[in-house]
């Protein structure tokens, strides 16, 4: 399925300002894009589990070229259960205690659009079960109550800049956040369901 972004004249406005979490909160349910920024930069995010708005973020990912791994971003690391399927006990302690930013890529995700991946693996059962899953805890005190407010995670497609693309731009229905005076690249790394541990990016 081929998704292509078409923007009605009327939001034209909504794009160069910063919107009420009210405002971003109606627009991600409406299955929409919106810019968000934290402390590793500019990402546009979406409903994880719309499937149109995901399909959206792929295709964005693509005319891009962006390298970086959409990931889902959530407040706490209770939320960690709820899009990973499968992970060791130590995963648990590696987010909760990362005091600098950090993605960590799961074998198994679960709760998303199933248009996240393209290939889905075989469970044991007999079941479709998903493929890889990125997912990172937001630092940021204002992404944190965003999402608490969405009461679900956020799938994010991190630029890791302080501007958007402008593909990007012409996508993004209203922006949220404040760049802070420094950002920084998260480290990325791969956790296996045994535990093994191997950095992308340390």
């Amino acid at each position: 399925m081929n998704y292509k972004w078409h923007r009605p004249p009327w939001t034209n406005y909504l794009c160069t300002m910063t919107s009420s979490p009210r405002d971003i909160l109606h627009l991600l349910r409406q299955g929409q894009l919106i810019a968000l920024t934290d402390e590793t930069g500019c990402s546009v995010a979406c409903d994880p589990q719309n499937d149109a708005a995901v399909g959206l973020l792929i295709a964005l990912k693509a005319q891009t070229e962006n390298p970086q791994p959409i990931t889902v971003l959530i407040d706490e690391v209770n939320q960690l259960g709820i899009y990973v399927a499968k992970m060791p006990e130590v995963a648990f302690e590696i987010v909760e205690y990362s005091t600098i930013p950090l993605t960590v890529i799961y074998e198994y995700g679960k709760n998303v659009s199933p248009v996240l991946w393209t290939v889905m693996n075989e469970s044991v059962h007999g079941e479709p079960v998903s493929g890889e899953i990125a997912v990172r805890k937001s630092l940021n005190a204002e992404v944190q109550h965003l999402i608490r407010g969405f009461t679900k995670g956020l799938l994010t497609l991190p630029f890791e800049s302080k501007t958007l693309p402008k593909a990007a731009e012409a996508a993004i229905q209203a922006r949220f956040g404040e760049l802070p005076n420094l950002t920084k690249l998260p480290r990325i790394m791969r956790l296996g369901i045994n535990g093994d541990v191997g950095f992308i990016r340390r």
